[in-house]
This record gives C-alpha cells, structure tokens and sequence, in this order.
C-alpha cells in the first residue's frame, strides 16, 4: 500500500481514535472499510498457507517411510521372488505419484508468499497503532478497545503497513474468539459471561516492541488457535521477532503476544 494511501486512511481514522462517532466522509469510510477487508483477505491466504504446510508436512512423512522400507524389502525379497518384487516396484510409483501431487497441490499455490518481504521506515509506533484500533472500532463490530502504551514516542524503523496489519489482525481474532466464547454454553457455565473488552498492552523496551492481547476465548485444540494468527506470525518473524499463544482454558481467556524487533538484526 502506497504512503498517500495511508495518509488518507490515517485522516479517516484519527477521527474515531478515542472511540467517538466518526465525522469523516463516507468515501473515507468506505476506504477504511476497504482496507479492513484487504487485511482480512491476506489474512486468510496465509492461515490457508499454514494448513497447506501442516498437511505437506503430514503427508509427507508416512510416505517417506513407505518408500523407504519398500526399497529396503525390494532389495532383500525381490530377487528371490519376481512377483513381490514388481509389487513393491509398484508401491514405489504409487508413493512418488503422491509426492509429486502434494508438490503441484499442495506446496505451490503457497509457494508466492513463502517468504514475507518488508519494507523498513522511520514510524511513530503510538500512532500507528491508534490508526489501526481506529480502524478495528469501524470494522470489527462491538466491544471496547482499550490501549495501554508503555514506551517512547520516537520514531522506529519498521514496515508500518505490515505492523498495521498484524495490530489489526490480533484484534479481530481476539473479536472473534470471544464471540465464541459467549456462545460456548460450556464456558458461559464455568466462568460467567465473557467480557468483550479487548486491552492492547505495547511495551516498547530494550530493541524490542512486545504487544500482549488478552481475550476470552473457548477451548480449543492450539492447531486451531494458531491457524488465525499465521499474519501476524510471518510480519513478526520478518522483523525477527516471533508471535505466540498462550491458552488459559480454566479462566477461559487466551493471551497472545508478538515481539518485534525494531531495528534490523541482519
């Protein structure tokens, strides 16, 4: 996304920044929303992307080992009886078909956005961030955003527009779940009604800027958790940091935290 095109979305937003009604004009608000959606989209490639690397990875290791003792069985029984030997021959050429299927299936539609490239510039990180919950309280429906800033107003050298991103795609997820869990009768039971308060704490210290999102969340198995934060995972990991969960299923909240480093490491 161009600078200008942030600029004009940033004008957008600062008008509902402290959570009051927006008085920007609706081609505004129509962009705010456009750009939500466009997150939202890249969001969901890569969440694909990381089942589609799971599933490879899955698949994969059954067959390596069907190949590997069809081999071995071909060299020791295969001499001895001709038969057995064109069976396993044909075990063989089934499991390199799969292989080669999973490569054209599932390894390359994942292929173009393997390796997340980004684009370093001096940024206000506060800004930025209260441009993207800006964003979040247009677009992402009910509940209060609150943000807790710990650290300097400096500028930082990061990709703005991916940080935005990853701001955003915490917050939605954290919408998510705890919509989820209001309508988990389980978890209604255990702990009472979910709160809808979504707090962004952002810790700038040391190098680093450690985001910490806490949300009601119903039990799920960490496979699935994790799948909705595949964007924020790759912008955190390009700035050589890391984004992690931790699941707290007795008081059925779920934390989630993203590190980024806030210079190149390179």
């Amino acid at each position: 996304m161009s600078s200008d095109t942030r600029s004009t979305t940033t004008g957008a937003q600062q008008n509902v920044t402290s959570g009051g009604a927006p008085d920007a004009t609706s081609s505004d608000l129509a962009f705010v929303h456009e750009r939500a959606a466009r997150v939202r989209a890249e969001s969901q490639v890569f969440a694909r992307d990381q089942v589609l690397s799971t599933a490879s990875h899955d698949l994969r290791g059954p067959l390596n080992a069907i190949h590997t003792w069809a081999h071995v069985l071909e060299r020791k029984l295969g001499e001895a009886d001709a038969s057995i030997g064109r069976a396993l021959a044909g075990i063989r050429a089934g499991v390199e078909q799969q292989v080669s299927l999973i490569e054209k299936i599932i390894d390359a539609p994942r292929m173009a956005t393997r390796h997340l490239v980004i684009a370093r510039r001096p940024v206000g990180l506060e800004a930025l961030c209260q441009d993207a919950i800006a964003n979040a309280r247009l677009t992402q429906g009910g509940g209060e955003i609150v943000l807790e800033w710990n650290g300097e107003s400096r500028e930082v050298s990061v990709d703005a527009e991916r940080i935005w991103q990853a701001w955003w795609c915490m917050l939605a997820y954290a919408h998510e779940l705890a919509a989820a869990a209001a309508d988990n009768a389980a978890s209604l039971a255990a702990i009472g009604t979910p709160g809808t308060v979504r707090v962004l704490r952002v810790t700038t210290e040391q190098g680093n800027c450690i985001t910490t999102l806490t949300t009601a969340a119903p039990a799920l198995e960490r496979s699935v958790l994790e799948q909705n934060l595949a964007l924020p995972r790759r912008v955190a990991e390009a700035h050589g940091g890391q984004c992690s969960i931790e699941p707290h299923d007795e008081a059925g909240e779920l934390s989630i935290t993203m590190v980024i480093a806030l210079t190149s490491r390179d």
